[in-house]
């Protein structure tokens, strides 16, 4: 706490580093690189610009490094974001990545959003057309590309609020679609339970204290937020919340780090946040989707179709997709084997929070290891890039030791512990007597991790 001395000198340290050394947070984004941009003319290193899959042809998909000593392994996944909230919310900040935890993981991390138009102006205004696009063009045409860069490996489709309903959609739609599994983090199945509109996050609920929740309840009955929003400067709560947040917390480092990665997104994504629900309902109808029958250009899709394993993941203080919009899903994917969990965090906090590594992120990781294709794991030494193929033949099985044969060997010798027996028969000639090789062969030398010297 910041009234220990303890706390106060980490308060002095973490704003002496403030102001002195600049941001607290990491916002450096894990590297990455241009995968495909639709199947548009193809440019050099065949990749193209989408033309018509989105607005402006701004839907790309990026491939996210590997590092040179990790050891690729299970089936690649790919990443959905929601519309117009670009893909920092799955690369928050170093140290509180999905993305970090994927690849470090040894995870062929891919991700597809329409992160060009956040930020430069873009007007979103979704519809029953974008819809489509994502669901019939853009994430069939990804998963089919990054399934054939793995050599016909399945994807796991792992998608946020939106963008998980892009992939539950797309997934019920195109059976044939090369999918090991698919996941939905915050993706309602139920738009009664989502609010159109979601108001300013409460000071007693940001900063977690009573004090701070009798202060805003003192100034509420004052005539100061009228005056704030007559002139237009915006709410109570959005002027007061960060930065009684912070004096709340400033001897927490790392909560600092993390408020000023949430600020730097909000300053991207904008007042689209607060839209979610409305955006919901724009591409779809909280009628059809209550139903399970969502209709999708000039077809419906039933949910029911869905055969893939779908984990289902809901925030328990989510005010835009509550837990209970959630876990409507599934009573609707009748067809799949779905598990339902839930974990901390709000909204943006169940994927990205603090708490996210040892909840969501762990259970998705056992989930993807759980439904991971057969692979043959090719390559050289422990310490290089392995190579994933699907199983189609049989794997390659280790050189065994040269054993004696079972025929030359009396039985009183083939079982186990019989050579130290006193009752071996010792009149037999030695000529006659089968020589035992030894089974055990000597240990392998350990392969060193450091260069070698010439």
């Amino acid at each position: 706490m910041i009234l220990t001395p303890a706390g106060a000198w980490r308060a002095v340290d973490n704003v002496r580093a403030r102001v002195l050394e600049g941001p607290l947070a990491d916002l450096r984004r894990m590297p990455r690189s241009a995968f495909d941009t639709g199947p548009g003319d193809p440019g050099a290193g065949g990749v193209g610009r989408a033309l018509g899959l989105a607005r402006s042809g701004s839907v790309s998909t990026y491939r996210y490094a590997v590092h040179p000593t990790a050891r690729l392994r299970g089936s690649p996944v790919l990443l959905v974001s929601p519309l117009g909230a670009c893909g920092v919310a799955f690369d928050l900040r170093r140290g509180n990545s999905l993305v970090e935890h994927l690849v470090g993981e040894g995870r062929s991390v891919h991700q597809v959003d329409d992160e060009d138009l956040v930020g430069f102006g873009g007007a979103i205004a979704p519809g029953p057309a974008d819809l489509e696009r994502w669901v019939d063009e853009i994430l069939p045409h990804v998963v089919r590309t990054v399934s054939r860069h793995h050599d016909g490996a399945p994807v796991h489709l792992v998608g946020w609020s939106i963008g998980g309903l892009h992939g539950v959609l797309s997934a019920a739609g195109h059976p044939d679609l090369p999918l090991a599994s698919v996941t939905a983090i915050a993706t309602p199945f139920a738009l009664d339970e989502v609010p159109p509109v979601v108001r300013a996050q409460p000071l007693a609920v940001a900063a977690g204290g009573p004090v701070l929740a009798t202060l805003q309840t003192l100034l509420a009955i004052m005539p100061l937020p009228r005056l704030i929003s007559a002139l237009g400067l915006g709410s109570l709560d959005e002027l007061l919340t960060a930065p009684l947040t912070m004096i709340a917390r400033l001897d927490d480092r790392d909560f600092l780090a993390q408020l000023e990665a949430v600020d730097d997104l909000r300053a991207i994504i904008g007042e689209q946040a607060r839209y979610v629900g409305s955006y919901f309902r724009a591409m779809v109808d909280p009628a059809d989707l209550a139903v399970g029958r969502v209709p999708v250009g000039h077809r419906v899709i039933d949910l029911a179709d869905l055969q893939r394993p779908t984990l289902l993941v809901a925030g328990e203080n989510d005010r835009v997709v509550p837990p209970r919009a959630v876990r409507t899903g599934a009573r609707r994917l009748t067809g799949a084997p779905t598990r339902l969990t839930t974990a901390p965090g709000g909204h943006l906090g169940v994927l990205a929070g603090r708490a996210a590594k040892h909840t969501t992120w762990a259970r998705l990781c056992a989930f993807l290891d759980h439904h991971d294709a057969p692979a043959v794991v090719e390559g050289g030494s422990p310490g290089s890039r392995r190579v994933l193929r699907p199983a189609r033949s049989a794997p390659r099985r280790a050189v065994e030791p040269v054993r004696p044969s079972v025929t030359e060997l009396p039985p009183s010798v083939g079982e186990a512990g019989d050579e130290n027996r006193d009752d071996t028969p010792a009149a037999k000639p030695a000529a006659a007597r089968p020589t035992r090789k030894s089974s055990r062969l000597p240990a392998p030398k350990r392969a060193s991790r450091s260069p070698r010297r010439r």
